[in-house]
């Protein structure tokens, strides 16, 4: 049966139905920290299940299964399972986990329905929420967008912690992207790489509000990315040169193996930054101050599409 943290004994004999917030969590390398410490290993591990557990008394939550080094718990509060995510990621940061060693834990939540079966939950939803989990790195949280939304429109959440828009990727055995969000805590490291995620990464935003169906605009545009590598969309400001790029490449997306990518250069105020914030995005490595011809042509594989759009004075 499911272990209650802060709650009776014998709400915890029934789990919560309805929508619910859930929590996956691990501990980035474990095999490997596993190998470093040795014996010394255990008294890690349960150090590590003792915050974790310490940190879910009073947020309302209840441990629904735990195996090795990962816990999947499951909240009816979004700002519970937030809150309860932050004070963990600060604990675990800050404890003393002895000489050349740091206990890092990767962390997913997503919102949303899952069946009860017995002591367990079953459901599209409990494998998103795991999924994202494993998309996260070390100290990292990930959100979901319905999760980042409740977080959003709620006042009881820490105030110490900030969102930040990752945009789409691929995440295993879910068909559609999912839109991430990273959750920053004050004083607590927030330069992650990328999330860790399937082949054909697929980084782009999403707009507000809906498209003008331009289906001819679209057709023409494909056909000239199948043929050229650069591509650049040009006209006044405001007429959705940005919305219609952004469409065309999700559409095309599946026929670049390296994957698709948003870069948006309209804050960069020296043009010799350009090229540093492209290969920041692309996870190119630089030599010296800017990344080389040769780097940028290997990393994307055997197809390289450049897709620009500028406004005109008119």
């Amino acid at each position: 049966m499911p272990k209650a943290s802060g709650l009776s004994n014998e709400a915890s004999t029934t789990l919560p139905g309805g929508t619910l917030t859930f929590l996956f969590t691990d501990i980035e390398g474990s095999t490997r920290l596993l190998q470093a410490l040795g014996e010394r290993y255990g008294e890690v591990l349960a150090r590590h299940h003792a915050i974790l557990r310490e940190v879910l008394v009073g947020q309302n939550a209840i441990e629904v299964g735990t195996e090795g080094d990962a816990f999947f718990i499951v909240f009816s509060q979004v700002s519970d399972a937030i809150n309860a995510a932050v004070r963990a990621q600060r604990k675990l940061h800050d404890h003393d986990w002895g000489p050349g060693t740091q206990v890092a834990v990767r962390m997913g939540i997503h919102t949303g329905e899952a069946r009860r079966l017995g002591d367990r939950y079953v459901g599209i939803d409990v494998h998103r929420a795991a999924r994202i989990a494993g998309a996260a790195h070390g100290g990292q949280i990930l959100l979901s967008r319905l999760t980042a939304e409740h977080v959003r429109s709620s006042s009881a959440i820490d105030p110490e912690v900030r969102l930040v828009e990752l945009g789409d990727f691929r995440l295993k055995d879910l068909e559609q992207p999912e839109h991430l969000f990273q959750l920053n805590i004050d004083d607590l490291p927030g330069d992650f790489p990328p999330p860790s995620t399937l082949d054909h990464p697929l980084e782009l935003p999403r707009l507000a509000g809906s498209i003008v169906r331009r289906d001819k605009e679209q057709r023409e545009i494909v056909e000239l990315l199948r043929s050229d590598r650069l591509v650049t969309l040009t006209g006044p400001g405001g007429t959705g040169k940005t919305r219609l790029a952004v469409e065309v490449a999700r559409h095309v997306s599946e026929e670049f193996s390296a994957g698709t990518f948003f870069v948006p250069l309209a804050p960069i105020g020296d043009y010799e930054l350009v090229a540093a914030t492209i290969a920041k995005t692309l996870r190119i490595r630089e030599i010296g101050t800017r990344p080389t011809p040769s780097h940028c042509t290997t990393s994307s594989g055997t197809r390289t599409t450049c897709f620009s759009w500028t406004t005109s004075s008119m």
